[in-house]
């Protein structure tokens, strides 16, 4: 069996296995825009493998010159996307460099497909059999070299340059696990590239009689950089579900701690009922013990002890809801649902401060597509600032109001307005940042949750003074 084909075949498939690995990669999450370079690499290197082969079984100099013309084209694009990984995983002062030799290739590239046989060589005459890896390949017998080969030559010259700057440059950094990384990834290209580089102009210059092997050397370090992106996204996965668990559960420290701000007003939520309760189970008790008992108002009384009960039962239920730690479950619900339930929450503690509460919700308001809870608790931090900053400023108008209307693309905007004194000028630029806080036993993490609830959801929140006083805090919610 022909070694020469097995390897070159396998060189190719293992090439675009590791393409669709990391094209697989970029689909799932656009921003590894580093993947895609390097799926453009690893398909370039499986087109370098079959034009090599192509030109290693070529019967005449006519189809060997035909092989040499396409090979180019998977061979700018191994390097161009090389480039790209580089400058994408380490940037570096030398972008221009960058652009430099991407500009070339593509000169290089344009060029070969104006001229006839192809950029390399202006005329193959004759081609020559040898013996690599025990079976008969062909190779360039007598050519002419055309001048502009010394820009292929320049082009590869540069892109080494740019390589080895972006090691020095990351070497320079103080991060150690960077220095690994960049030793690593910029270490094996230079190595292996400059090997596979110096074959090709070797045989293409006429100083050794072999076929080209790129292809095989560019795999190297295809594998080295794929080990390497490979434990990156690994880490990056771990570190991702590490910070969404320290979210949940820095949601649910701030939501025990809004609801115990709370406290007395679901102490008074639950006193209702339960006096209710209470009144309804005497009188009920005082009409048993007479002669001749009322049974029909004895049983309206026990209808109105088991609706109060429930009405217990759904305090108890919200407030536990609301506290409990989960996971974000995205489902339709209603704006006017989700207010009412915050509201309920804030009207006792808003009325003990002298605070008016407003609501004002746009007719016909699609439901929105939220994780009822999170929303919820944004809401609600944002009630309880807007409260309590009115009640500590002086000033007749003492409201916070909630408004609900249509925004742009199809979304639901939610705005948090109140009468109080405002956000202070330094503050501002820094008012999302943990731990920043102007209150008393404050915790500080309140807006800054809400924050990344909300992004979490699509959207922002956005806050600004308003002009006659007060301060407003916006988001918008995409629909169910």
């Amino acid at each position: 069996m022909n070694a020469v084909l097995i390897l070159w075949s396998g060189v190719a498939g293992a090439s675009l296995t590791l393409g669709g690995a990391h094209g697989a990669l970029w689909l799932l999450e656009r921003r590894r825009l580093a993947n895609l370079a390097l799926c453009i690499v690893a398909v370039a290197v499986a087109g370098l493998a079959l034009t090599e082969l192509g030109m290693m079984q070529s019967a005449s100099p006519a189809e060997y010159a035909a092989w040499v013309r396409w090979f180019h084209l998977p061979n700018s694009l191994a390097v161009i996307g090389l480039v790209l990984f580089v400058h994408l995983e380490f940037g570096g002062g030398l972008a221009w460099l960058a652009a430099l030799v991407v500009a070339l290739r593509a000169l290089i590239l344009a060029i070969n497909f104006l001229v006839r046989p192809n950029v390399t060589w202006s005329e193959i005459s004759s081609l020559r059999t040898i013996s690599f890896l025990g079976e008969p390949v062909s190779v360039v017998g007598s050519a002419v070299l055309r001048p502009m080969q010394w820009l292929a030559t320049l082009a590869s010259a540069l892109f080494i340059v740019y390589v080895a700057a972006a090691l020095v440059q990351a070497w320079r950094g103080r991060d150690p696990q960077a220095r690994r990384r960049a030793l690593l990834v910029c270490g094996t290209i230079l190595a292996f590239v400059v090997l596979a580089i110096l074959q090709s102009q070797l045989v293409v210059w006429g100083v050794l009689r072999m076929p080209v092997v790129v292809a095989p050397l560019f795999l190297i370090p295809m594998g080295a950089i794929t080990y390497e992106v490979s434990r990156s996204v690994v880490g990056s996965v771990r570190a991702e579900r590490e910070a969404a668990r320290l979210r949940d559960q820095l949601a649910h420290v701030s939501r025990v701690h809004t609801i115990s701000q709370l406290s007395g007003a679901l102490a008074h939520e639950l006193k209702q009922p339960l006096t209710s309760i209470m009144a309804n189970a005497q009188a009920a008790r005082r009409m048993l013990q007479g002669e001749n008992p009322d049974l029909a108002e004895v049983r309206a009384i026990l209808s109105d002890i088991s609706e109060a009960d429930l009405r217990a039962d759904t305090i108890v239920e919200r407030a536990r809801g609301f506290m409990r730690r989960s996971h974000s479950e995205l489902r339709p619900v209603a704006v006017g649902a989700l207010v009412g339930e915050v509201l309920t929450l804030v009207e006792r503690d808003a009325v003990k401060q002298g605070v008016t509460l407003e609501v004002r919700l746009a007719e016909g308001l699609p439901a929105v597509q939220v994780d009822r809870v999170q929303v919820s608790q944004v809401l609600l931090n944002l009630l309880v600032n807007g409260i309590e900053a009115v009640a500590a400023a002086p000033g007749k108008e003492r409201w916070v109001r909630i408004e609900a209307s249509r925004g742009a693309a199809g979304r639901v905007e939610v705005a948090v307005i109140d009468s109080g004194p405002g956000i202070a000028p330094d503050l501002l630029p820094r008012l999302f940042d943990a731990f920043v806080t102007t209150k008393q036993g404050g915790l500080g993490i309140g807006l800054a949750l809400s924050r990344t609830i909300l992004q979490g959801h699509d959207a922002d929140l956005l806050a600004q003074n308003n002009p006659g006083g007060g301060a407003t805090f916006r988001f918008s919610l995409a629909t169910a």
